[in-house]
């Protein structure tokens, strides 16, 4: 039987099919190796998320084989790696800087006293709320009432005086402004001695100038120009110079820990030691002027005396430390609540103190060593409110129970002896 032969068209036809037939099975060996390659790469993303999250970017490179000397965040425009040892241009301290100041800057104004703008402000404010209201130094606004201040974008608004605390050298203003970037508030609580804080202001007139530095202390108890005597306060070592006082002390989370206060040098210049008001105190502060145009703070009309060893040893007492109370007002709530004073006169230094009194060992159970703690206990009352206070009495500990306390003033501040 003779074998029949493909016509032409049959072969083309059989040609075609082999060559999609083959076609397709290459697409699908194609997309088949894709399909693995992306689960590949998502296993790996997976792995080296994992990497990062418990060694970090230093351990992947490390890992990697690529030696690091430290890790830097780049710019779109700046190299990836640089010098002998590759690192990054930018650390991820510098980053969180740069995004501190840019957080807070605008929450951040320069004031002026006068009517007329001049060259260079007197001071830094901070605002604290959109609608104008910014906290600053009793220091810094003097006895001005009427101000300008100027904010970051440039513009200008007239601002007045809403009250001040001399006691806390803190002042609130208002500015004729709306919709302003207020600061966001952290707590001191979060600050430990050694932690990285950053204060804005503007040094000589540099303005919206950014400074670094660490806690370098925690409740420290500092004097004013006046005589007063604030608690608890920050302690830094961040450049602190004429024309940042004012201005916020921020933690690393980028919120106001304290308001720059005061700079304790001997030319008055950023070699000294600085200080800021923590957070709390300043608004406490700011919502009672805001509320009231004063604040109030609560006291013990008495004449004290911080009880040291030798005061101790001379009068036979059986402890060491407390407030000694030297005098109370005759006839005031210190005396109605049960306090006594001394009966011995002696000299003391440049002032005659009165051997004999109570001792205050603590207010409210909390221990009173010394005047830190004596102003720190006393520092969140109000005038009117009452404390239990323990004394050291004939060698004999007793508690006198809701003794009211008065109005603390610049004048009555000053009754005690160092």
């Amino acid at each position: 039987m003779k074998k029949q032969r493909l016509s032409t068209p049959e072969i083309i036809i059989i040609v075609l099919v082999a060559v999609v037939s083959i076609l397709i099975f290459a697409l699908l060996a194609i997309w088949t190796k894709a399909l693995r390659e992306d689960e590949r790469a998502e296993i790996l993303r997976s792995s080296l998320e994992s990497v990062i999250e418990e060694y970090g970017e230093r351990g992947l490179l490390e890992m990697a084989g690529v030696p690091v000397d430290e890790i830097h965040y780049s710019y779109e425009d700046l190299p990836l790696f640089s010098g002998e040892n590759p690192s990054w241009e930018l650390t991820a301290e510098e980053r969180r800087s740069v995004a501190i100041y840019e957080k807070a800057k605008a929450s951040v104004v320069q004031i002026v006293s006068s009517s007329e703008l001049a060259d260079t402000g007197q001071g830094a404010g901070v605002i604290i709320s959109p609608d104008g209201y910014i906290v600053t130094n009793r220091h810094v606004t003097g006895s001005g009432t009427e101000f300008i201040v100027r904010l970051y974008d440039g513009t200008v608004r007239d601002a007045t005086l809403v009250g001040s605390d001399t006691l806390s050298d803190i002042s609130v203003l208002k500015a004729e402004a709306t919709g302003l970037d207020a600061i966001g508030f952290g707590s001191s609580d979060d600050l430990v001695t050694g932690c990285t804080v950053y204060a804005i202001g503007h040094p000589y007139g540099y303005t919206w100038s950014l400074t670094r530095g660490v806690v370098s202390g925690l409740e420290r108890m500092v004097s004013t120009d006046t005589g007063a005597v604030i608690p608890s306060m920050i302690q830094t070592d961040a450049l602190i110079n004429p024309g940042n006082s004012g201005g916020p002390l921020l933690s690393s989370k980028g919120t106001m820990a304290g308001l720059v206060s005061s700079i304790y040098s001997r030319s008055g210049g950023a070699e000294g030691v600085s200080f800021a008001l923590p957070s709390e105190v300043v608004m406490d502060v700011a919502e009672q002027i805001i509320s009231t145009g004063s604040a109030h703070r609560g006291w013990l009309d008495i004449l004290s005396v911080e009880l040291n060893p030798q005061i101790a040893e001379y009068s036979g007492l059986s402890v060491s430390d407390g407030i000694l109370v030297s005098q109370v007002v005759p006839g005031g709530e210190a005396d109605r609540g049960g306090l006594r004073g001394g009966a011995e006169a002696v000299q003391y230094g440049q002032s005659v103190i009165y051997l004999g009194g109570d001792v205050i060992t603590a207010i409210n159970d909390k221990p009173v060593n010394g005047y830190n703690d004596y102003f720190a206990a006393l520092f969140d009352t109000r005038p009117g409110d009452k404390v239990d206070i323990t004394v050291m009495r004939n060698g004999r500990s007793i508690v006198l129970k809701n003794v009211a306390l008065v109005e603390q003033t610049e004048d009555n501040s000053r009754w005690l002896v160092r």
